[in-house]
């Protein structure tokens, strides 16, 4: 029953991406779904695929979110210097098939540039092309319904969820999944510059670069893989003009490395708190640096078994640790591709790259045309564009059903309890039986979720969870 996973990606994609296309018109009124998937990326590509290969037929199953399914902010750049940085066996839609992915980009990608003595790191764009072969794949492929529209609220009603839409439309369903993926970054608390064109404020896509003309002062703020991204971006259209790049701690990501043979994973111990988590990082890590492959090998045998650790935490401490450490395990965890570290090494030596360590205080308006950015050490510059780097922004779905006191926050944060079971927890304290979230939006509840395959096995998860542990109604 469903997909046997031998299928993916055999077969050739046509020459419209979009195999998988919506349907409007073919929604019943009655019960429009028997689950409804909420989100267009890949988190919510990934539910997709895992609910159908466990069995849930794909008429039963409708998803409301904009876009092409499978694209998301990470996958839908249009810039081909976006590459993954993550070697090609390390991005998985089917978690226990390390080579799938790899054997399908052998057979349709042509990219000489993708290969390294670090591994293969091929082109975003690519793994979205992959993704949709997977979703075309789908055995009666012409049933899937997709809703073009952003849901803007949900409410339970008679047993059901009804999902409200920012086009008027409301969707019935028995089972929800939230699958919202990473919300559009924002500027930092207080900043409210307005709108330009030179003020990138979401540039996962790729297509700012090419508005920025070659002799253009350009300010990067933040110094995760999207600042990465968007120097590399700069480099590969031959950008003469100086680069200011705003990074809190001073620091870059480091480039992936050849680990050779993985380490055993790490055996976390139980009963931690906060304190003893940190140490037992720092102790297992050692001195090395994270350049090096014996660090970036050990780093990956701890990442392995994090989670329930992670979950055993008291709230308070897995927000002290988050606040504290949180963004030295994203510059360990989120390493580069060695094709962008090896662009912004070049523009660090030319002189070209100016890193100062210092958050962003302010943007004001300058003279032509310019804008004069305050840094929190004192200090200002004036550039012709401001490039946003900084990283998710709120979920507005996820944030209004908090206020409504639909879903339990963790502690005092925004972010919402899920448990174990990708259950979402309501504001009694009680999980709901038919309320499910994956993706991003877990991480501060389960740990390390990010990267496709973390959500992939999420998504394997929850198949087993709704298909196989619980009985659906008939849609009409």
């Amino acid at each position: 029953m469903g997909i046997r996973v031998g299928e993916y990606g055999s077969g050739k994609l046509s020459k419209n991406r979009n195999n998988i296309g919506p349907v409007k018109d073919e929604v019943p009124s009655a019960m429009d779904a028997s689950a409804i998937i909420i989100g267009s990326g890949y988190s919510a590509a990934a539910a997709l695929v895992h609910l159908t290969h466990a069995g849930l037929p794909l008429r039963q199953i409708l998803v409301i979110g904009p876009g092409e399914l499978g694209t998301g902010q990470a996958y839908g750049c249009t810039a081909k210097s976006y590459r993954l940085n993550v070697r090609v066996t390390g991005q998985r839609l089917w978690p226990d098939q390390p080579e799938h992915f790899a054997d399908w980009a052998t057979e349709h990608i042509k990219d000489p540039d993708a290969h390294t003595s670090a591994g293969s790191f091929y082109r975003r764009s690519d793994f979205a092309q992959y993704i949709t072969a997977q979703l075309a794949l789908i055995p009666d492929a012409k049933a899937f319904r997709q809703i073009n529209a952003w849901a803007t609220n949900i409410t339970g009603e008679d047993n059901d969820w009804l999902v409200a839409c920012d086009d008027g439309a409301q969707y019935r369903a028995e089972r929800l999944v939230l699958a919202t993926g990473n919300p559009d970054p924002q500027w930092p608390t207080g900043i409210k510059p307005g709108r330009a064109p030179s003020l990138v404020r979401v540039p996962w896509r790729g297509d700012w670069v090419t508005q920025v003309k070659s002799k253009m002062h350009v300010c990067v703020v933040g110094a995760g893989l999207t600042a990465m991204d968007a120097l590399h971006a700069l480099a590969m259209q031959q950008h003469q003009g100086p680069i200011s790049l705003l990074a809190p701690h001073g620091m870059l990501p480091p480039s992936q490395v050849d680990w050779g043979v993985p380490e055993p994973a790490y055996d976390w111990p139980t009963g931690l708190r906060g304190s003893d988590f940190s140490r037992e990082i720092r102790q297992y890590l050692g001195t090395r640096s994270w350049h090096h492959r014996d660090c970036q090998q050990r780093f990956e045998a701890l990442r392995v078994n994090v989670n329930p650790p992670w979950q055993m935490l008291p709230p308070k401490d897995r927000i002290r640790l988050q606040r504290r450490l949180g963004w030295l395990w994203s510059l360990i965890r989120f390493r580069a591709n060695p094709q962008t570290v090896a662009s912004v090494k070049a523009m660090k030596a030319s002189g070209q790259l100016n890193i100062i360590k210092t958050h962003l205080h302010g943007l004001a308006k300058a003279d032509s045309g310019r804008w004069l950015v305050k840094l929190s050490n004192g200090g200002q510059l004036t550039t012709h564009v401001v490039v946003n780097c900084t990283g998710m922004g709120r979920d507005k779905l996820i944030d209004t059903m908090i206020s409504a006191g639909q879903i339990a926050p963790i502690e005092t944060t925004r972010q919402p309890w899920i448990n174990s079971e990708l259950r979402v927890v309501a504001s009694d304290g009680r999980p709901y039986d038919t309320l499910f979230c994956i993706g991003p939006a877990t991480g501060l509840a389960l740990g390390d979720v990010l990267g496709a395959t973390s959500i992939a096995h999420q998504a394997a998860q929850l198949a087993k969870t709704l298909v196989t542990n619980t009985s659906f109604k008939r849609v009409r």
